[in-house]
Order: C-alpha cells, then sequence, then structure tokens
C-alpha cells in the first residue's frame, strides 16, 4: 500500500510539470491513453476497491472469511492489514494496526491542485464517486 500510494502521488506531481496534454497507455497494451490524473484515480479507485463491496456484496479484504463477509455484526469492521494477495485482495499479515494502510483513505478524498481546484478536467468525479 505504501508504495502504491507514493506512485499515485507521483503521478498527479508529474502532472504539474508534464501538463494534461501529455498521455500514457493504460492499461498497458490496451492502446488507451489517459492523462496523468485519470491514471491516477483509477489506481486509486482500484487500492480503495480492496476494502469496497462490489457487485456481489463482497469486500476482497475480507477474503472467503464468512463471518467477516455475512455477519451483520462484522461485515462493516474493515480491518487495514499489513499486506494483500496479489490476484484475490484478501488481507494478509497484521490486521491490528493501520499503519501504512490508512493512507487509503486519503485516496478516498477528491484529489486537489495546490491551488485548492480539482485535478483534471472540471466536473471529474474523485476516485470511487460517479461524475
Amino acid at each position: 500500500m505504501p508504495l502504491n500510494f507514493l506512485i499515485v502521488e507521483a503521478l498527479y506531481e508529474f502532472e504539474r510539470f508534464y501538463g494534461e496534454a501529455f498521455r500514457v497507455e493504460h492499461p498497458s497494451g490496451s492502446d488507451r491513453f489517459q492523462t496523468l490524473p485519470e491514471i491516477a484515480r483509477d489506481l486509486s479507485a482500484r487500492l480503495a476497491g480492496l476494502f469496497l463491496r462490489g457487485p456481489d456484496g463482497r469486500r476482497p479484504v475480507l477474503g472467503d472469511n464468512a463471518l467477516l463477509q455475512d455477519d451483520p455484526h462484522f461485515r462493516d469492521l474493515i480491518p487495514f492489514h499489513e499486506y494483500f494477495d496479489g490476484d484475490s485482495g484478501k488481507g494478509l499479515g497484521a490486521a491490528h494496526q493501520t499503519g501504512w494502510t490508512g493512507l487509503v483513505a486519503l485516496l478516498l478524498q477528491r484529489p486537489r491542485q495546490p491551488d485548492g481546484q480539482p485535478y483534471g478536467r472540471r466536473g471529474n468525479a474523485g476516485p470511487g464517486r460517479s461524475a
């Protein structure tokens, strides 16, 4: 999580230098080109998606633990693990600390430029939000 967060932050900083005209193929091999803030928002949404309920109502971070996924007393208690399974998103490692994984809260916020304006084109939504 900390390296992913730093990559997202770096993309926003590089956009300040290169400008909105600079585009990169994302995802690789897709023949689809996006601005750096668009890529940063996509990566932020993917990282936040580890903790948010998917269309099936399940949170990837909770893995296949039926108690944590389905029980109304536990399903909204979201642990911030130290590591994550790269294929499933299941949380691994220490769950009793928030540490670096708590940075996902910053990724959920709509990013702003130093002048207070949102990154990207006017009307763009932040990670996990609709335009």
